[in-house]
């Protein structure tokens, strides 16, 4: 990729809404849902009112991003339900600062012990994190939220739950070694570095993704995605911009090209299934291969 430019800011905002939301009224987190209090929060100041770019640097954390057309400065919220652990620790810790049309998130790294889980006459001991990898030892599954059908959870935490409620134009760039990513509304652009943890993004201009295990998801694209996956399946629903690049290690990839798309599609999998649908233009350049797996144009 050439050009990362996120965020411009305009001289002319966007009209209020006769209703604005209130970003105490956004809930995203699952940690807000169930009525927590988050132990970290952020309202930037009216004087760096506008779009930003948004940038999260986590160990590991779960990260829910919207941008809203009713805000006029980017919130910041973070959660950690289990109020004794390392993680509320550094939820509380977590520094975030606000300049200009920068906003960076930082949460402090996080030490734990191993966990142990006890079933039957066996002993699993996970390594340690907040999240949990999808193991089945004896009958017991353990899977990514700590859940598990029978046994016992001697040592586990809840991790930590990002918000970043942003206005219209916004970025974000988001550096997690464990985590998922969820994002609503349209970002200007997008910049994932992830080592594990599903990325589910609504609406982008530009992404830049490189994922090293978990799927990716996107509904609209309106401008070049580049995505890079080492291990899990792709999905773009809507491309309508003018480049694109997706390469899967190990996975299948499903890609969707909209009428109004341009330029060239290159989709390829080297050890999964290809599915193109949409655009046969003759002004337009698809390249479609899978290396161990079926390629289909639809």
């Amino acid at each position: 990729m050439t050009n990362f430019e996120i965020v411009k800011r305009n001289t002319q905002q966007p009209p209020a809404r006769t209703e604005p939301t209130h970003a105490d009224h956004i809930l995203l987190a699952d940690a807000a849902k169930s009525g927590s209090a988050p132990l970290t929060t952020f309202t930037g100041e009216e004087q760096h009112s506008g779009p930003v770019l948004a940038t999260v640097i986590a160990q590991e954390a779960t990260l829910w991003t919207t941008v809203d057309a009713s805000l006029s400065v980017p919130t910041v919220r973070v959660y950690c339900t289990d109020p004794n652990s390392p993680y509320a620790q550094a939820a509380r810790d977590t520094r975030v600062q606000h300049s200009g049309n920068q906003v960076t998130v930082t949460v402090p790294r996080i030490t734990t012990p191993l966990r142990t889980v006890h079933h039957g006459n066996g002993t699993y001991i996970s390594g340690s994190g907040s999240t949990y990898s999808f193991t089945s030892v004896r009958g017991m599954h353990i899977n990514s939220s700590g859940s598990f059908n029978s046994g016992s959870l001697i040592n586990g935490h809840h991790g930590v739950e990002i918000e970043l409620l942003l206005p219209s134009g916004s970025g974000l760039h988001s550096n997690t070694s464990s985590g998922s990513i969820h994002t609503f509304g349209h970002l200007a652009a997008v910049k994932i570095d992830a080592a594990s943890g599903a990325v589910n993004l609504a609406s982008v201009g530009r992404a830049e993704i490189d994922a090293a295990s978990g799927s990716v998801r996107i509904g609209t694209v309106t401008e070049w995605v580049d995505i890079e996956a080492a291990s899990g399946s792709v999905r773009v629903n809507r491309h309508e911009g003018h480049r694109a690049r997706v390469l899967a290690a190990s996975g299948s990839i499903t890609f969707t090209i909209a009428a109004e798309a341009s330029g060239t599609v290159d989709v390829r999998s080297a050890s999964g299934s290809v599915t193109v649908h949409g655009s046969h233009r003759a002004d337009m350049t698809v390249n479609a291969a899978a290396f161990s797996g079926a390629v289909r144009r639809r």
